[in-house]
């Protein structure tokens, strides 16, 4: 990958960027939340002991930090979801973010972040109903009771936060707004999950990131930390803020937790649209997992058209 002064990469971005910076300017992210259908939700309820817990931190009573502390902005929002929502044994998770700046001062940052999360129990137990008797076949309530439901954050460094939120909705969807969702090429609510461009893909090594967090749920990876690996192998170009652009969020990850087959299997795939290089228009991320077995993640560089 060949890199570029910021002025030059600015440029490359073309439209993309330029359009994002002005509707930044203009005040383009004031629709984002609450956001159509959205409740806004006390953020001070959000992350107090409820949130805070030695189960989702185990190593909490050993520093005078708060755990969470620089985390980044859509992997908090992820656990922040879940200390709201609780996890769901086959679950598919949208992720959506925006690292922005003010225009008057690139200093002064704001990440918007979309979490909305797919109930996939009650289709994956129908789909074994082809080879499993109704009789035979597990209550409902053992493959997941839940809501599709979207929240969103506006989060920005506060109090030694990396990422505190400064405001909060949230929203269940209707069965059809469900399932005209799109997850990076598939639907949000199916079985089937994205595989991102055909091509020859470049192994990775797994990240080494600190433990923050439970890292695995009942033999599964914690969806937090899928998102987070994929952050991490993007490296510094998510880091880079841009300017908001209503529906055409820069990073999405998507997260597909048991949504197929009898094993447990998480696969996740992200996409970086904006990338501050000369040749390359798109990164894509994935990664599959399953238990005892190390993570495979690969990498894909679409070329800049």
């Amino acid at each position: 990958m060949k890199r570029n002064h910021w002025w030059l990469a600015a440029i490359l971005g073309g439209v993309v960027l330029a359009s994002s910076m002005a509707a930044c300017a203009a005040g383009g992210d004031a629709a984002f939340l609450p956001g159509p259908g959205y409740a806004e939700v006390d953020v001070d309820a959000l992350d107090g002991e409820a949130y805070y817990t030695p189960a989702r931190f185990p190593d909490m009573a050993g520093s005078v930090f708060l755990p969470d502390a620089d985390l980044a902005a859509p992997v908090r929002a992820m656990l922040l979801v879940e200390s709201r929502e609780g996890l769901l044994p086959h679950a598919r998770y949208r992720v959506t973010y925006q690292l922005t700046s003010a225009a008057d001062d690139p200093d002064l940052t704001r990440s918007h972040v979309e979490v909305t999360r797919f109930n996939l129990g009650p289709a994956f137990r129908e789909s074994l109903l082809d080879s499993v008797p109704a009789e035979h076949l597990a209550g409902p309530e053992e493959f997941g009771v839940g809501p599709d439901v979207s929240w969103r954050f506006e989060m920005s460094p506060m109090r030694a936060m990396t990422a505190g939120i400064d405001r909060a909705s949230r929203k269940e969807l209707s069965v059809a707004e469900a399932a005209a969702m799109d997850c990076l090429g598939v639907p949000c609510n199916g079985q089937a999950s994205a595989d991102g461009p055909q091509g020859a893909w470049t192994p990775q090594d797994a990240p080494s990131l600190p433990v923050k967090y439970r890292l695995s749920i009942d033999e599964s990876p914690n969806p937090a930390r899928v998102v987070e690996e994929l952050l991490a192998v993007m490296g510094e170009d998510a880091e880079q803020p841009t300017g908001f652009v209503a529906g055409s969020p820069r990073l999405v990850f998507v997260v597909s937790a048991n949504a197929e087959g009898q094993d447990l299997m998480t696969t996740a795939l992200g996409r970086n649209s904006v990338v501050f290089d000369d040749e390359i228009g798109t990164m894509w991320v994935r990664s599959l997992q399953m238990p005892g077995l190390p993570v495979d993640i690969s990498t894909f560089m679409q070329p800049r058209e």
